[in-house]
C-alpha cells in the first residue's frame, strides 16, 4: 500500500529551496558588493601613488612599493577570491621573469666565455633611478618563484598529505643541502678575497676563479657567489616551510 504525500510537506520542501536559493543570491551579492568595493580602494591606492609622483621628487619605485606594501596589509586580504589565487599568480610572474633573464643573457654570451659574467658585468634599469646586475635579478625572481610556489593553496594540501617520512627525508636534504652551500659561501669569499689581494685593487665584478680543473671553464666569482647564497636561502626557507606544515598538523 502506497501512501501519496501530502501537498503540505511538497510545499515546505520548495520553499525550503527557495529560501536556500535567495539566501545564495543574497550571499554572493554581498561578496560582489565587497569585491568591488576592495577593487576601488586598491584604484585610489594607485592614483594617491600617482599625485605623489606628479607633485613631490620622492623616486617611482619608493613611492610604488609603498602603495604595494599599503595594498598587500590592508586590502588584499579581505578579498578571498583575490588571495586564492594572488600566489599562484605571483609564482607565474616571477617564475617567467627568472627564466627569461637568464635565456636573454645567456643567448647573448660571446666568447671567450666565463660562466656568469654577461650576468654581473651589465647593469639594468629596473626601475627609475633603481639598477640591479641580471644576476640579481635573476636571484631574487627565482627566490620568489620558489616560495609563492610552495605557498600556493595547492602546494601546502600536498606537503599536508604527503607521508611523513617523505617530509622528514625532505627535511635531511634541505639541512644537506645548507650545510654545502654553507661552506661554498665561506670558500667563495675566501676566493674572492685572495684574489683582490693578488690582482690587485680592481673591479670586484671582473674576478674569475683562478684555480679551476683543467675540464672546466673559468667561473665569475660574483655569479658563483649569489647562485650559492640562493640555494642556502632556498635551504632555509624549506626548512621552515616544512616545519610550519609539521606544527599544522
Amino acid at each position: 500500500m502506497f501512501i501519496k504525500p501530502s501537498n503540505n510537506v511538497n510545499g515546505e520542501g520548495l520553499m525550503l529551496r527557495k529560501l536556500q536559493v535567495s539566501k545564495n543570491l543574497r550571499k554572493m551579492f554581498k561578496e560582489d558588493q565587497d569585491l568591488y568595493k576592495d577593487l576601488w580602494h586598491i584604484i585610489v591606492v594607485i592614483v594617491f601613488c600617482g599625485l605623489i609622483l606628479m607633485f613631490t621628487p620622492a623616486p617611482a619605485y619608493i613611492v610604488f612599493i609603498g602603495g604595494i606594501i599599503m595594498i598587500s596589509i590592508f586590502i588584499l586580504p579581505k578579498i578571498k577570491r583575490v588571495t586564492n589565487y594572488i600566489y599562484s599568480l605571483l609564482s607565474w610572474v616571477f617564475g617567467i621573469t627568472a627564466v627569461s633573464v637568464l635565456v636573454v643573457y645567456t643567448v647573448k654570451a660571446t666568447p671567450p666565455y666565463i660562466v656568469g659574467d654577461n650576468l654581473v658585468l651589465i647593469q639594468v634599469e629596473v626601475l627609475p633611478g633603481l639598477y640591479m646586475k641580471p644576476i640579481t635579478i635573476f636571484m631574487f625572481s627565482f627566490f620568489l618563484w620558489f616560495v609563492f610556489g610552495l605557498y600556493t593553496p595547492s602546494s601546502i594540501r600536498r606537503f599536508e598529505q604527503m607521508l611523513p617520512d617523505i617530509r622528514r627525508i625532505l627535511y635531511a636534504i634541505a639541512w644537506l643541502s645548507a650545510l654545502a652551500s654553507g661552506f661554498e659561501i665561506v670558500y667563495h669569499a675566501v676566493v674572492w678575497s685572495a684574489a683582490l689581494s693578488v690582482q690587485g685593487l680592481q673591479n670586484p665584478d671582473i674576478i674569475v676563479n683562478p684555480w679551476p680543473t683543467r675540464s672546466m671553464i673559468p667561473i665569475n666569482i660574483v655569479f658563483a657567489t649569489k647562485i650559492v647564497v640562493l640555494v642556502f636561502a632556498l635551504s632555509c626557507f624549506v626548512i621552515d616551510y616544512i616545519k610550519m606544515i609539521e606544527s599544522k598538523r
